[in-house]
């Protein structure tokens, strides 16, 4: 092996670097459904609640899509789809103290607060780390 060789190869993260195609698709099943859970917990009516559902099956079809144009397969869409997925699932998780009090306030009938532009900037830089993070951790 030359040196110009040395660091060319598949980086792989240490949590998944033995994942199979197989482990993939369940890591993507999972996540889906996380994101799924998160997107119905914002809200309210039932008919609403059974339509979240349709978003996470959207971008699994759209990744899948992209990739497949692109010329990725296998693991790659995979991947793409359940860094997605759970980086959307955790800043729900993130801001769960500032959706409720959203939540509250349409419930009771009043309208939502407007987003400051600090706390745009707070999102997207929290979002900037999830999205990092997932990089490193899949």
């Amino acid at each position: 092996m030359s040196i110009r060789n040395i660091g060319k190869g598949k980086k792989k993260s240490v949590f998944t670097s033995t994942f199979s195609t197989t482990e993939w698709w369940i890591a993507s099943v999972v996540s889906g459904i996380a994101l799924a859970v998160a997107m119905q917990s914002l809200v309210i009516t039932r008919r609403h609640k059974l339509m979240m559902v349709l978003p996470p099956l959207a971008g699994a079809a759209f990744i899948v899509l992209s990739s497949a144009a692109r010329g990725h397969e296998g693991e790659t869409p995979l991947m793409l789809f359940t860094a997605t997925a759970l980086g959307l699932a955790i800043m729900r998780l993130v801001f769960a103290v500032h959706l409720r009090r959203q939540m509250e306030l349409v419930r009771s009938g009043q309208p939502m607060k407007q987003l400051t532009v600090l706390q745009v900037v707070i999102f997207f830089l929290a979002f900037a780390a999830v999205v990092m993070s997932m990089a490193v951790f899949l």
